[in-house]
């Protein structure tokens, strides 16, 4: 078999329902091609001995990406950037650094090859042998920063982009022998080598750098005060180039090798399976974020005159190579099973099983003796010595010829969380160091060699200033550290189902044909992962609405955390299924089915770091997501297909299939945004610029709620007139729950069309056409997929704390809290998103996003040639 297939922009949709990110409806495509073509072939080498197959498939499928500019956009506008303003800052990064910052990236550049081979070998008539390698490499471009229909905005350039790819190689050794009629055995043994890339675009050795797009600072002269404004303002976006902070240092490759014996032996009713399994696992993983720095400029002046605002860098502080910070370790997972099938009768067969993983290893995160000295345990906890029991129980009852009934209880875990653990290797406090060094707003540094460090900047190279402070404070309290908790368990659900499937004879005037059946799915969380800042403490204050605040062990000015990798027993998951699927006679098939999910968890677990997964999810309590509405939750889906076959001329088939989905939106929460490095409402830290709008929404009860005050009483009438056109009514005078709201219902349906033509003798070719969104095809305002985009974390207002209560419109003057140690008697609230109406700035509502390359549709050609 072979085959091709073929797409490109011409055959591409251009329009869809004008919205955010797409006023006009109009998208314009950068120009792409679609490629995907393998053949496979298989045969005899020895009559009936042996045997081979091989087959390879290559992709070369680049799709547009959607960001760019409001006036020279490929489909998802960036508000407030211009082309003009990405010119001028690629312009000066060219003229002041010497470095290129590749413009606006326009491309995936989506490529994808695989070969897999095989041999089977009849040793004799009880003995089969087989050996199987598989091969994948695939690469796409992935835009870092994405782009922000609400604020704060921004754009990564293509220098800011990474190549995340994918390379494994695999080896499979297979023994089946039957020694008697009763007894068998399985013996199997495996090699993995698998290498993951993140690599910058545009190469490393370079700065990431990030370009508020105002002409000036906004930066004041305020004296004596000691504070930094170290985010650009809502109405400009921010540009960033350079290899961005987590692609600077990151490599990950791991080697596994294993094997599996498996006897099984047959007495009477019972078909009884004992099993054991090993495996060997060598991870190396080196990621240390802003190893080569970052910075950020306040305003394009500031780029252009070499002076920044900001700079953050870490990396080891002794030999100031990040790659001796990488977290390298193995380990032994070892699988005890087994498991009896009983047919207990014609119409029931039960199984009854039994698995136990537990795992090995000597390796150790390095000591971090501050660490163990502030918590009284230390850091250098591993996998080894955990295990977990799996019992399980199923059935599959069939009382009639017509129905058949299937269930099951069990407890399931995942393996070992590889990358979760190995944060413990590469941030342990002793390994790498870092630093946050900022100008103040009136005019020093919160650090004496702030100076040196953020004038004159180049990019190239990190300051020497830079490196003498992070080397100075080597193992000093504030080194951030991942741990894992001594009393960590794997993670692990109870997992129960119910499923019932009824093939009627005949169903009444709907005829025969019939499949009809019923799903029940309920599962627990026994245990799951869970990520906490050891480093601060509840002090005693509350908040307005009465949530915790916290005081850091070290100060406020830290804006570094101990996360703990620890378990929730929060989560449950329960899902009904109905299904129903016909043939009819002349050669159609039709199914439709209806899901309802009803999911909830105590933190998505999304990322790969610790402080990501501490922040990503939003947060009733400061320390920690908040339990609620599961992130990927689908309220409601219907799926349904119509494949129509048919013979027209001799038995070369013409097919027509409909793939259909409708589905309600993926939820999001509403919340407030605290734009600090360590939350002045919260005190805990905010470790990227995502977390900062984590915090639970106070929805207050009135433009006149003593609890809230706003910058100016036209704002709180525009925010009470939000409240109520957005749902948030039903929870005034309350904090709003995780994930309560909805984007707009999605419909999505995809056409496929083939056609066999014969060729000579048995061979054929198959003419083929697919037609994804055929519903945008149909109508350009049909197939819109709009959506706040992941985090999934809405925040309308910014929030600080008042020490004492003001009246709306009121300047609070020195009543602002600088941290979370001062009293908070009130929430300040100012938009988090303005406009200028009538030459006055105020608040406007948050807005989704339209994702213009999956609501248009989009045409593949091909072909393929059997014989």
């Amino acid at each position: 078999t072979a085959f091709y297939a073929y797409s490109a922009d011409e055959l591409n949709g251009k329009e869809t329902k004008p919205g955010p990110g797409v006023p006009t409806g109009v998208v314009t495509l950068p120009n792409y091609t679609y490629k995907n073509y393998g053949a496979q072939i298989s045969g005899p080498i020895i009559k009936d001995t042996l045997f081979f197959m091989v087959a390879g498939e290559r992709l070369r499928a680049s799709r547009p990406l959607p960001q760019g500019p409001g006036d020279n956009n490929a489909g998802q506008a960036i508000p407030t950037l211009t082309q003009a303003q990405v010119d001028q800052i690629s312009q000066i990064a060219k003229s002041a650094y010497n470095y290129d910052t590749g413009g606006v990236a326009k491309s995936d550049g989506d490529t994808d090859d695989r070969l897999v081979a095989k041999i089977d070998w009849n040793i004799s008539s009880t003995q089969r042998a087989s050996a199987t390698y598989m091969y994948a490499k695939d690469s796409i471009i992935n835009n870092t920063t994405n782009s922000f229909v609400t604020a704060p905005f921004g754009l990564s350039l293509l220098s800011n982009s990474y190549f995340q790819s994918n390379k494994l190689h695999t080896g499979v050794v297979q023994l089946n022998s039957d020694w008697t009629n009763k007894f068998s055995t399985e013996l199997r043994g495996f090699y993995k080598n698998y290498v993951r890339g993140q690599d910058p675009v545009l190469g490393r050795g370079f700065a990431e750098m990030q370009v508020c797009t105002a002409p000036t600072s906004d930066r004041t002269d305020v004296g004596a005060a000691a504070s930094a404004n170290i985010n650009c303002p809502s109405n400009f976006a921010t540009v960033s180039f350079g290899p961005d902070i987590s692609r600077q240092t990151n490599a990950l490759r791991v080697k596994s090798w294993g094997g599996m014996l498996q006897g099984r032996l047959k007495l009477g009713e019972h078909d009884v399976k004992a099993f054991f399994e090993f495996s060997n696992t060598k991870s190396f993983n080196s990621f240390v974020q802003r190893s080569s720095g970052q910075y950020y400029f306040d305003s394009i002046a500031d780029f252009q005159a070499r002076t920044a605002q900001r700079f953050r860098y870490q990396t080891n502080p002794v030999s100031f190579n990040a790659d001796d910070a990488a977290a390298t370790f193995v380990y032994q997972a070892y699988t005890l099973g087994l498991q009896d099938t009983w047919r207990v009768s014609d119409a029931l067969n039960v199984d009854l099983g039994v698995r136990y993983d537990f795992y090995g290893g000597s390796s150790r995160p390095v000591l971090n003796t501050i660490f163990a000295s502030r918590y009284g345990f230390d850091n250098t906890r591993f996998v080894n010595g955990l295990g977990v029991v799996q019992p399980r129980l199923g059935f599959t009852f069939k009382p009639m010829r017509e129905l058949s009934l299937r269930g099951g209880i069990g407890v399931f875990a995942g393996g070992t969380p590889d990358v979760y653990v190995s944060n413990s290797f590469s941030n342990t406090g002793v390994l790498t160091n870092a630093i946050d060094i900022q100008q103040l707003n009136n005019g020093t540094y919160n650090n004496a060699s702030g100076g040196a460090i953020l004038t004159s900047v180049n990019g190239a190279t990190i300051p020497a200033a830079a490196n003498a402070v992070l080397g100075a404070v080597a193992l000093s309290p504030t080194a951030p550290t991942n741990a894992l908790d001594p009393k960590f368990k794997m993670p692990r659900q109870l997992r129960t189902t119910l499923s019932a499937d009824w093939t009627p004879e005949r169903l009444g005037f709907l005829g025969s044909g019939w499949q009809l059946g019923a799903d029940v799915l309920y599962s627990r969380v026994l245990q799951q992962v869970y990520f906490r800042d050891l480093r601060v403490q509840a002090n005693g204050l509350l908040t307005p609405d009465g949530r915790t605040r916290y005081t850091p062990l070290t100060s406020f000015g830290d804006t570094n955390s101990d996360i703990l990798l620890t378990n929730s027993t929060q989560g449950r998951g329960i899902f009904f299924v109905l299904r129903a699927r016909k043939t009819f006679d002349f050669g159609l098939d039709a199914g439709v089915s209806y899901t309802h999910a009803n999911v909830k968890d105590n933190n998505p677990a999304t990322s790969s770091t610790a402080s990501s997964n501490y922040g990503a999810g939003v947060s009733l309590d400061g320390n920690g997501p908040a339990y609620g509405i599961a992130n990927d939750q689908v309220d409601n889906a219907i799926k349904f297909d119509f494949t129509y076959t048919h013979a027209f001329f001799g038995d070369n088939k013409t097919t027509l299939a409909l793939f259909g989905e409708s589905r309600t939106g993926h939820p999001y929460s509403l919340t407030m945004r605290d734009p600090a490095g360590r939350s002045t409402v919260f005190g805990v830290v905010n470790p990227g610029t995502g977390s900062q709008s984590r915090y639970l929404l106070y929805v207050p009860t009135g433009v006149s709620d003593p609890k809230v005050s706003f910058d100016n009483a036209n704002n709180a009438a525009l925010f009470d007139d939000y409240i109520n056109r957005s749902g948030l009514s039903q929870y005034r005078g309350q904090i709003a729950p995780r994930n309560a709201f909805r984007s707009a219902w999605v419909t999505k349906i995809d056409l496929s069309i083939s056609q066999e033509i014969p060729i000579i003798g048995r061979a054929k070719l198959k003419l083929f056409a697919d037609i994804e969104n055929f519903t945008n095809l149909l109508n350009k305002n049909w197939g819109q997929i709009r959506e706040y985009a992941f985090p999934y974390a809405i925040a309308p207002v910014q929030v600080s704390c008042l020490t004492a209560p003001v009246a709306t419109g009121t300047a609070p003057g020195t009543a602002t809290a600088a941290n979370a140690g001062q009293a908070c008697a009130q929430y300040r609230y100012t938009p988090n998103q303005t406009a200028v109406v009538g030459g006055v700035t105020q608040f406007t509502d948050p807005t989704d996003a339209i994702y213009p390359n999956q609501s248009l549709y989009s045409i593949r050609i091909g072909v393929r040639f059997s014989f």
